[in-house]
């Protein structure tokens, strides 16, 4: 049964798991100040906290979670997002977070966005991912993300990676951890080639 926008941001989202499992991974990885970005599936805005004010926007399809993330988040830009054309100017962004979107999305829809991402991104912009993925010798943890997860699109590391570079993309793998025992995951950048 899914999580009402109140219920995930508290349960799936607390503060303390998103330092740990996101936010701490990205600020280790990439300076963000004075940086333009684009959270890509904003969610509940748990991602913003990084990110200054008039650098963030935010985007989101349920229309819920936006509402929640403005309220939790006045100073942050979200909006609601209708799943087709990103709501930006070219070469507006320096960053784009895709923070456990892509394995709700399939392949067809990642490669339209793969191009949306290259219009707007500036010259050397970058999109951060971190992704649930499948790995071949922790076959429980499939098991419990398959089952667990409302993702129909978990995918292995290579299925992300050639996605990208059939979007002429070139990936760079920044790390692969296990997220609370059980839950595979891969963080990589990737950036249009010109």
């Amino acid at each position: 049964m899914p999580l009402s926008p109140q219920m995930y941001h508290w349960l799936v989202r607390p503060q303390w798991f998103t330092k740990k499992y996101i936010h701490e991974h990205i600020q280790n990885g990439f300076y963000l100040e004075d940086k333009d970005i684009l959270d890509f599936g904003s969610g509940t805005g748990a991602n913003c906290s990084i990110c200054k004010p008039e650098a963030y926007f935010g985007i989101e399809p349920d229309i819920k979670r936006v509402d929640l993330a403005k309220r939790i988040y006045p100073s942050h830009r979200f909006m609601h997002f209708d799943e087709k054309t990103i709501p930006a100017q070219d070469n507006s962004f320096d960053y784009i977070f895709v923070i456990a979107v892509l394995h709700h999305l399939h392949d067809k829809q990642i490669s339209d966005y793969l191009l949306e991402f290259e219009r707007i991104l500036k010259p050397g912009g970058e999109v951060i991912v971190m992704e649930p993925y499948l790995c071949e010798r922790k076959p429980l943890n499939n098991s419990f993300m398959n089952w667990y997860d409302d993702g129909e699109y978990i995918r292995k590391e290579v299925s992300y990676m050639d996605l990208f570079s059939s979007g002429q993309y070139e990936c760079h793998v920044l790390k692969k951890f296990t997220k609370c025992f059980l839950y595979n995951e891969i963080f990589f950048s990737a950036k249009p080639i010109v």
